[in-house]
């Protein structure tokens, strides 16, 4: 069975590698100009680097809050961006009625401010706290069958709360993972509401799992990652950047995806901070 599952990982790579040397060696197709191309991948780095920063904020935060609280005396968490550079983590006790920590993450610097002293739950983080679980209650009852994630022993989903302006909140689901040395593209969804907190549009980003490994059986980091997009979803997506930022070596600059629609290949680079066409 071993022996099988190796050949099986072996040819899986031989074809991405083909595919990719292929695809470098053709002339894209149907792709806009890049005057056009450009203004979206750029938006799509903006936006992958937003679903970025709302994780790590709530990775920060969780961290922190676990460190002084037990799971059965914690209720509800609200995440929002403060401003440009701040992003805010707020927990509330069972009830829900007072804020134990308040967490901001500045992306800029890298810090984070804590203050762990109890207060009344304030209107705003009130008000927040209820489109959230509006929005949350209405994905769930309208999409809930439409959402496939890999088993607990995975890791589990996790969901941000994008404000995208002021009429439209993006709710994204991503797969996550507990395994050590893996990325997990895939699994992964959005959900569009209205200023009203009705939801609009529905997106499913890839058909399945894709559980990339940054090792080989040696433990040699790879260099690069690499996988496929068929023609319903031709660009590299936010939720690619964003979960390749949190669970990728620091060493690892970027990824690539085939693009099917438009035959070329897209690179995303963490140095570049930008899409590039290949």
């Amino acid at each position: 069975m071993k022996k099988n599952l190796f050949v099986l990982a072996f040819c899986l790579i031989v074809l991405a590698f083909s595919s990719c040397s292929a695809l470098r060696n053709t002339t894209p197709k149907n792709l806009p100009p890049l005057s056009e191309v450009s203004p979206i991948l750029d938006s799509i780095v903006e936006e992958g680097y937003q679903l970025y920063y709302s994780e790590r904020a709530n990775w920060i935060a969780t961290d922190l809050v676990f460190e002084r609280y037990g799971m059965d005396e914690l209720g509800r968490s609200i995440t929002y961006q403060a401003d440009n550079n701040l992003w805010t983590v707020c927990f509330f006790d069972k009830n829900n009625e007072k804020c134990l920590l308040e967490c901001r993450f500045d992306i800029k610097s890298g810090n984070t401010v804590t203050l762990d002293s109890i207060c009344p739950i304030s209107t705003f983080e009130k008000e927040h706290l209820q489109r959230k679980e509006t929005m949350l209650n209405e994905a769930i009852s309208k999409y809930g069958s439409e959402l496939k994630f890999a088993p607990e022993s995975f890791g589990n989903p996790n969901i941000d709360f994008i404000r995208m302006n002021d009429h439209l909140t993006r709710v994204y689901f991503l797969q996550g993972t507990i395994r050590h040395d893996v990325i997990p593209f895939g699994n992964d969804y959005s959900i569009d509401f209205d200023e009203n907190l009705k939801p609009i549009a529905f997106r499913r980003y890839h058909r399945s799992l894709i559980d990339s490994p940054t090792k080989n059986d040696k433990g040699e980091e790879a260099k690069f990652l690499f996988h496929t997009h068929l023609k319903d979803n031709p660009f590299i997506t936010p939720t690619d950047i964003c979960n390749f930022l949190l669970y990728r070596p620091k060493n690892m600059d970027g990824f690539m995806v085939a693009s099917e629609a438009y035959n070329c290949m897209f690179m995303f680079s963490v140095n570049q901070h930008r899409i590039v066409v290949q």
